[in-house]
């Protein structure tokens, strides 16, 4: 397929760059349309709005791909969505929308012609705020490219958060009784263990190395963007089979099998009591790490969600 896609680029999640590689890997023809650059001045950045929609135009009619894809797409400025949907004899517009969203994104939302949606619970805003466009159940992916050749050999008997703090995040790592690693700007010391902290941002090609050097991903939701929806972080570990440990989200059900490929917790206690049976059972947690990963790869990469925009073209 050709498949021209639009986006923010050098995210902390790293989606428009694990999309497109992933799709090329696959053997599609990509192109890309950059809409943000995040190290531009505000400012300057929404000057050049009128520019960028007119380059990324261009690149479409020459390309003639067979669908358009937003990635993040409400955060696409909607005047680049506005001059993109008012192209004459345009392929598909399709949006893939991960973080929460008000009603005040209804009329760049009625731009796209399908959304899909990483969360379930986005999916039934969608309809309660009467979208125009159908919306459909897009969970994130793994990109396989991503996976280093091997698993290390040898891990740390801790559990590692990847991820910027926030409220909600910092309330259940300090119940955390045991150490943990922590990555992410912002983290800093406070009341209960003295986890190990690395206040910096994780550079796309460190990640599937911290991860694989543990024994356990931990995943905290973000209170501000999640509904009932999985991120990033519960699907990229499994490709060094390393087992998440997550917080019971409505959608988890939708993609692992609680117990068996992913483990659960709904209390601190509960977090604390499954952390404290990994570090005396490592092959508990390598069991399930390999069940996870051997799911994902059955059924949650990029190319299963090309499969899934596919049928609904």
């Amino acid at each position: 397929m050709k498949i021209y896609v639009l986006g923010k680029t050098s995210s902390i999640t790293h989606w428009l760059e694990d999309t497109v590689d992933a799709f090329r890997a696959d053997g599609h023809e990509v192109r890309v349309g950059v809409t943000r650059r995040p190290w531009l001045n505000a400012a300057l950045e929404s000057a050049l709005h009128v520019p960028i929609a007119a380059r990324i135009g261009r690149g479409i009619r020459q390309f003639a791909p067979d669908f358009i894809l937003g990635i993040g797409a409400y955060h696409i400025a909607p005047s680049i969505v506005e001059a993109i949907a008012r192209q004459p004899r345009r392929p598909p517009l399709i949006a893939w929308v991960g973080d929460a969203f008000a009603g005040n994104i209804t009329a760049a939302a009625n731009l796209f012609d399908l959304v899909g949606y990483t969360d379930s619970g986005l999916l039934a805003r969608h309809e309660d705020l009467g979208f125009t466009a159908p919306g459909f159940y897009l969970p994130h992916a793994v990109n396989q490219r991503s996976a280093p050749t091997r698993t290390p050999a040898q891990r740390a008997a801790r559990m590692v958060l990847v991820a910027n703090p926030t409220p909600h995040r910092r309330q259940v790592v300090e119940a955390i009784t045991a150490p943990i690693v922590l990555y992410g700007p912002a983290w800093s010391t406070g009341p209960g263990a003295a986890h190990d902290i690395h206040a910096r941002r994780v550079r796309p090609r460190e990640l599937m190395g911290i991860y694989g050097e543990n024994l356990a991903s931990l995943n905290i939701r973000n209170e501000y963007n999640v509904l009932n929806g999985l991120n990033q972080r519960s699907f990229d570990p499994y490709l060094v089979t390393t087992p998440v440990v997550t917080d019971d989200q409505p959608d988890l059900h939708r993609c692992f099998e609680p117990g068996q490929e992913v483990l659960v917790y709904r209390s601190a206690d509960e977090l604390n009591d499954i952390y404290d049976r990994l570090r005396r059972a490592p092959s508990d947690a390598a069991r399930v790490g390999e069940n996870g990963r051997r799911r994902v790869l059955a059924e949650h990469t990029y190319g299963h969600r090309l499969e899934a925009i596919a049928k609904r073209l």
